[in-house]
């Protein structure tokens, strides 16, 4: 079986198509379209996009539904990213697109865009097992910049910052106007934004320094000859050759058309995270977000397990920021082994949203990270950072979901009367009962934090749920609390919880 997909991707410089055919385990690029349409200016100067962009955003879109056509593609789906964002009138662009195109596109939240692209490394980067195992990933953007890093197969750290180009071509322009060395000035600048994370870099075994983002190309073909692997040695003179004098390299890059002081962002970002490490080399990748957009596809639709180690990175780094807010993790993790145990066996006769599991997952990592700064009503406290965490992955809906469930269990008596509930939206309250509840009960398993209790079989029979499991010591206080949290199971699945010990 042959499928064909596309995936369109409205960006701040351009709008891009691929369309591809999947079989045979392989994937074959059939088109690969890329059309300029500045919508970032426009957006970052005035907020909005007038209604000749549209028409021209428009004309480009009916072009690749023709291509679409011609291809007879079976699925696509189109996004935007950062400019759309941004846009003032972006809901009634995106309602005139479906109008005139029949195109449903999505804005997508900076995480979840990040953690799409991400997944393409699978397809795109031949050994990606081994990046995986030690590297810095360095994406600059028009509206961001944003920082990975992977260590023995897991992503550990992920952080984004207000710095995209747009942003600093401005900077660079008012202070050249008063500085003619201004390189300097606006990479100190960047330090001053970005250094509160040099210590979780710093003596880290990276073996590998990734470049992605939308500048990646014009610096591979304008700096570097088209190489995708430079040497640090070879960066590191194009630097000091820019911050000497730039005058003659300024003049050819802006004779092609390329924005000079965006390419100029990409470079002083870059060399401020390489001094970081000691990688002896750069790697130049064309990882993007319409690769990663067909990787979900295929993914979906043949229920593939090849990015399954990807599918857990939002698990892994919730699990680095709890070890960062000293969070018991035997305790957590403990949770939500137990926690997975009775939600799947719940799964097969109550019914749960798509994403329950991750937010289930993710409540049991993150529920005490308020201890942190304090532990007197630390409920509270971990409410409010957890619903202000930014994980790859996770919208800012779910990170409130998963702000929501924490609350409610650790507190399920007071949860209604909390104010913070305000942000939360009514129809969500049932989804938030019905994973606290599983929650609480695990939590209550755990009581003295010693993992003394492991569940063996969970199976609702005849409208009781039963717990099968084993204690490696005295479980007097897992049982005293067992008792009193099973009331809120009960009152949410209207079933009875049967704790009984083998």
């Amino acid at each position: 079986m042959n499928s064909i997909y596309s995936a369109i991707d409205l960006g701040s410089n351009s709008i891009k198509m691929k369309i591809v055919q999947y079989g045979d385990s392989k994937i074959r690029c059939l088109e690969n379209i890329s059309k300029e349409v500045d919508i970032g200016e426009a957006v970052f100067t005035k907020g909005y996009l007038e209604h000749h962009k549209v028409q021209e955003i428009i004309g480009i879109l009916q072009y690749f539904k023709q291509v679409m056509a011609t291809y007879e593609v079976d699925r696509y789906r189109a996004v935007a990213t950062s400019a759309m964002r941004f846009t003032e009138n972006s809901q009634s662009i995106l309602e005139l697109i479906h109008m005139k195109t029949g195109f449903k596109v999505e804005i997508l939240e900076d995480t979840v865009e990040k953690f799409i692209t991400y997944k393409s490394i699978r397809d795109k980067v031949p050994d990606y097992q081994e990046i995986r195992q030690g590297s810095l990933l360095v994406e600059l953007n028009t509206g961001s910049c944003d920082i990975s890093m992977y260590l023995k197969n897991k992503l550990v750290m992920n952080e984004e910052f207000i710095l995209g180009t747009k942003i600093l071509k401005n900077l660079m322009k008012q202070i050249e106007a008063v500085q003619v060395n201004y390189l300097p000035v606006v990479e100190e600048f960047i330090e001053a934004r970005t250094s509160h994370i040099f210590r979780l870099i710093r003596n880290k075994k990276i073996r590998h320094y990734l470049v992605v983002g939308g500048e990646v190309a014009q610096m591979k073909s304008m700096l570097f000859g088209g190489r995708a692997q430079i040497s640090r040695e070879d960066f590191e003179a194009l630097y000091q050759d820019i911050i000497t004098d730039h005058r003659e390299l300024r003049s050819r890059v802006e004779d092609l058309g390329v924005d000079w002081y965006e390419l100029m962002a990409t470079v002083l970002v870059n060399h401020t995270f390489l001094s970081l490490v000691k990688t002896q080399a750069l790697a130049l990748s064309d990882i993007n977000l319409r690769d990663g957009i067909i990787a979900e596809l295929i993914e979906k639709d043949y229920s593939l397990n090849r990015y399954r180690i990807f599918n857990e990175d939002m698990i892994f780094l919730a699990t680095s920021i709890a070890k960062r807010y000293k969070t018991n993790l035997p305790h957590a993790k403990w949770i939500r082994k137990n926690s997975l145990v009775i939600y799947r066996e719940m799964k097969r006769h109550y019914p749960f949203e798509e994403r329950d599991e991750v937010i289930l997952q993710l409540s049991a990592l993150l529920h005490e990270i308020g201890k942190f700064t304090r532990m007197k009503d630390y409920m509270n406290t971990s409410f409010s950072k957890v619903k202000n965490l930014s994980i790859l992955g996770m919208t800012e809906e779910e990170m409130r979901l998963v702000a929501s469930v924490c609350l409610v269990m650790i507190s399920p008596r007071d949860f209604k009367k909390n104010e913070n509930l305000l942000l939360v939206r009514e129809d969500q309250m049932n989804r938030i009962f019905k994973l606290g509840a599983i929650l609480t009960l695990a939590d209550s398993l755990d009581k003295s934090k010693r993992q003394k209790i492991t569940l063996l079989k969970v199976a609702l029979v005849e409208g009781d749920l039963k717990l099968e499991a084993r204690a490696r010591e005295d479980a007097t206080l897992e049982n005293w609390d067992y008792e009193q949290k099973r009331r809120f199971f009960i009152n949410t699945y209207g079933i009875h919880p049967r704790l009984e010990y083998r």
